[in-house]
């Protein structure tokens, strides 16, 4: 049968040196790893970005899927006294040089929620991030947000679909020439035949 281990006066300092050092190990934990409160995080779906006096929040895509159109939902800024214009496209367009996208006026010290900037082609499918540029007055910055579904709190975000144009082929219309029918001229020769009658004058 086991006894239990009594501490004696011998085996007391040395537990009471091993909780000071264990006192001192966590402590020194706690120094080099930071509070969590301090540490940065996305509290929301979305992810943040900034461009010059313009600060973005929350910004995702809505698409149903790849190739898609698609709503980039979130809130922007304007963290300056002067107004400015935001512009919103996909890398795509920027590299294409279409200059296609969606402008938001901000005035100054204004902030605004993205409820109808139309990306008509989400090169990515949901789940996945996209490449978004944001164009002000001060330059561009590129930052990839994540594509969701339109399910759950983004259920009523339904981009509108692109229309294509579509071009039918033109219709040759094709000039039909009838032969033209010669009639044959009939020439009727009459021959009058002139019976000279020599009255005999007897």
């Amino acid at each position: 049968m086991n006894r239990p281990v009594i501490p004696t006066l011998r085996t007391r300092p040395l537990l009471a040196a091993a909780g000071v050092l264990a006192l001192v190990a966590l402590g020194a934990c706690s120094t080099q790893s930071p509070l969590q409160t301090t540490v940065p995080y996305q509290p929301a779906d979305g992810v943040a970005a900034s461009n010059g006096a313009v600060q973005a929040r929350d910004l995702l895509v809505v698409s149903s899927r790849k190739d898609g159109p698609g709503l980039l939902s979130g809130s922007v800024i304007n963290t300056g006294s002067e107004p400015v214009t935001v512009s919103f496209l996909t890398r795509a367009d920027s590299e294409a040089g279409t200059g296609k996208g969606t402008s938001v006026q901000l005035k100054g010290r204004e902030q605004k929620r993205l409820e109808a900037v139309q990306l008509d082609k989400v090169p990515d499918a949901p789940g996945a991030l996209t490449a978004i540029i944001i164009s002000t007055g001060a330059g561009q910055s590129l930052v990839s947000v994540p594509v969701l579904l339109p399910q759950g709190p983004y259920a009523s975000l339904t981009p509108t679909t692109v229309a294509t144009a579509t071009t039918a082929p033109a219709t040759v219309a094709t000039a039909t020439t009838a032969p033209a029918t010669s009639a044959p001229a009939t020439t009727t020769a009459t021959t009058t035949t002139t019976t000279a009658t020599t009255a005999a004058t007897g």
